[in-house]
Order: structure tokens, then sequence, then C-alpha cells
């Protein structure tokens, strides 16, 4: 598949105008730049038939997280993130509220943040993104994250534009900001397409599940949000036979999981009962040295902090003020799989 680079993104639809509903609907009508991580199975916050059940319009059968508050949050940071990385680069930076397309893959959507000149007059993308403090380690050493470098490689592709940039800022303070170029790269964008139009053509259109590929406490919240929850007086479920190996590996794996825990607590016994005189030599310092012969050894015992609840005061709260209990106890199911085998 060569790529033809003689085209002009189609308008696809003003979003300035439309209801936060009718902006969804218009997105499940292909594959925009947040969806493409998930389209390839690499993203680290939803599956591929998460997004596939997004775009057929089938709702989870679990209730989810109500995350209005945050997205709505980080489009109003948007705005804040274009005026700081255009005070620190000196480029004019613009809004085009329109949902664009590609003309040679009509599933190919974007809907770009920002856009910019650049000095020798071409347009140029700009990609606004917020991310925890503790997050910034991801953005180091000139790297981006790889479903973020996708979303914005994706809107290259359907803006036929060869330069973005990509900023984002991690706190309030404009000095715990970064900002990446990201140039276009043909040979990839074309395997991505391919991938792309594999999922839209063979999944999406023909109404078939993509496979769960993706890592394991993904692929099973995905399976909780589609399949209910526990329903304690359903009937036991016969398995296949063949599904007998699988189970008697799983035992393998949990009792070999036991041991090495029972390992690792012993090691961390023995870690603890090595330093606890060196604790007591420190006394409340957070700092110690050592000469040793063929080196210096630098030794930290800085302290943590952490708010909780404990289980006692818990239920201390739920007995004596049970009305403020239910208002802020967040009540969610987990499960947990055994396998226990009876010999014939």
């Amino acid at each position: 598949m060569a790529l033809d680079l003689n085209y002009k993104p189609i308008a696809l639809v003003d979003t300035s105008t439309l209801t936060e509903e009718e902006w969804l609907a218009w997105r499940k009508k292909g594959i925009g730049g947040s969806d493409v991580a998930a389209a390839l199975h690499l993203s680290p916050y939803k599956t591929a038939r998460d997004l596939y059940f997004d775009k057929i319009g089938v709702e989870p059968t679990v209730e989810q997280p109500d995350k209005s508050i945050t997205f709505a949050i980080g489009h109003l940071l948007e705005d804040v993130v274009a005026q700081i990385f255009s005070k620190k680069t000196g480029f004019t930076v613009y809004r085009d509220q329109t949902m664009y397309q590609h003309p040679l893959f009509p599933f190919l959507l974007a809907d770009v943040d920002r856009f910019l000149i650049l000095p020798d007059g071409r347009k140029a993308i700009l990609e606004c993104k917020t991310a925890h403090y503790n997050m910034q380690y991801l953005w180091a050493n000139g790297s981006v994250p790889r479903h973020y470098e996708l979303q914005v490689r994706h809107y290259m592709s359907v803006m036929n534009i060869d330069v973005a940039y990509i900023a984002c800022l991690f706190s309030n303070h404009e000095d715990d900001f970064v900002w990446q170029r990201i140039d276009r790269d043909l040979d990839d964008e074309e395997n991505t397409i391919y991938f792309l139009e594999d999922f839209w053509k063979n999944y999406v259109c023909l109404r078939k599940e993509p496979p769960l590929t993706e890592k394991p406490d993904l692929v099973l919240e995905t399976i909780r949000s589609f399949s209910g929850l526990a329903d304690k007086n359903a009937p036991c479920i016969q398995l296949e036979e063949h599904f007998a190996s699988q189970l008697e590996q799983i035992i393998a794996w949990k009792e070999e999981k036991c041991e090495l825990d029972r390992q690792s607590r012993q090691l961390g016994s023995k870690i603890k009962s090595a330093y606890a005189p060196i604790v007591e030599l420190m006394g409340t310092a957070c700092k110690a040295s050592c000469q040793g012969n063929d080196g210096i050894y630098a030794v930290s015992y800085v302290p943590g902090y952490r708010e909780g609840i404990s289980k006692t005061q818990l239920s201390q709260l739920r007995a004596q003020y049970p009305e403020i209990y239910r208002d802020f106890a967040d009540v969610t199911e987990y499960r947990t799989f055994d396998v226990k085998k009876s010999n014939l």
C-alpha cells in the first residue's frame, strides 16, 4: 500500500455547533486520534474490544466510574497548555473546531486540539496534554508516551501535515512543562493505517469482536464491564475437557507463586534484621555513609507519609455514623479466581 500524498482533508463537521452527545455520535463514524492505540492493542487504558463496543454503540453492563469531571478539566486546560507553549516557543497557536476526515481512508477522523504556523509558513499540529506530576519520567530525554505519539501521527496522516508538536503540563507551574516535536514517518504511518483498516473493516463493519490480547488486568476489566456483576445464584458452568490442562497449569503457577512469596517474605525479614542496627545508630538522621575497601556506601532512611483510615476506624465510622459512611463509601465488586483439584 503506497501512500498518495496529493490530498487535502475533508471538513466533516463544525464541532463548535455540536452538543456533547452529537459530538460523540460523530466520533463513532470512524477512528479518531485517541482511538488509535486501543485499535492497535497498545492502549494502557482500554482494550480493542472496549473500542469496538463503543463504535457499535454497546454500553457496558456494569456502571463505569464517572470521568466527566476529569475530561472537563482536561478540556479546559488545553488552552492553558497552548498559551504556555506559545509563550515558550514564540509560535502563534490557533484553534480550528472542525472534525476532519481522511479522503482516501474515510474511516480515519481527526479532531485536532490546536494548529500553529511554522516560520517557513507551513501549518503544524499542536496536541495539548496534562498529566500527574509523577508521570514526568515518561517524557524524559525527549520521549513521548507511545499512545500519545500514535494519536499525533494519526492527526498528521488525516491532515496531510508533516510536523507536529505535543506539549504536556504536569502542575500549576509553567516550569513543569515539556514539549516535543514529531516529524512525519510515512513507513510507520502506512503500517498503522493497515492495522486500523483491518480493525475497522474486519471487526467494526462485520460486527465481530476483536480478540483480547492486552495486559491481563485490562482484559479482565473489559470482561467484567460487559459480562455483568457476579450472580451467586447462577448455575455452575461446565467447562470443556480441554481446559483441564490449563487449570492444571494455573494450579502449578499458583503454587510456584506461593513459594516465591514465602521466599520474598523471608528475604525481606533478613534485610530488615540486617539494617536495624544501622537505623538505631542513625537515630533521627535520614542519611549516612560508609567507606568500604572498594567504594563509598550512601545510606538513606527517609520518611514517607500517608493518610488513611484503618479497618478498626472504618468499622467505628460505619457503626457510629452510618449515613456519613454511606455518603462517602465507594463499593466496587472484585472477584477472586481459584482452582482446587479433586483426584478421581
